[in-house]
């Protein structure tokens, strides 16, 4: 009878390894898969970063031609039609164009 038993507790203890073993499994896929969406994450998250440099660099372009149309001597009605563009557009466009700064740098000041 104390045999019957002994296989009985071992039975459950094989039951429990197996079940903890699934379980297991299932925490490591589970894991597997959540580092590998927070890897896409980020990976997205870095490439929307260097495109949002590169926008700013051709809205920074577009915005200097549009000025320079305007140093030219043309006028903002001018202006929207040779780019058939809105007068509002004109303008925000416009915007866009960040000032470069003058080089204030130790070098260019020495002299």
């Amino acid at each position: 009878m104390a045999t019957k038993q002994t296989g009985k507790k071992l039975d459950a203890r094989e039951r429990a390894r197996l079940a903890r073993t699934r379980v297991d499994q299932v925490r490591a896929k589970r894991d597997t898969e959540i580092e590998a969406t927070l890897a896409e994450f980020f990976t997205a998250g870095d490439e929307r970063d260097a495109l949002v440099v590169q926008l700013a660099v051709v809205e920074n372009t577009i915005g200097q031609s549009v000025d320079r149309l305007f140093e030219l001597g043309e006028n903002a009605s001018r202006v929207a039609d040779l780019l058939d563009l809105d007068p509002k557009d004109v303008k925000r466009l416009r915007a866009l164009a960040t000032p470069i700064a003058p080089d204030s740098s130790p070098a260019s000041n020495a002299g």
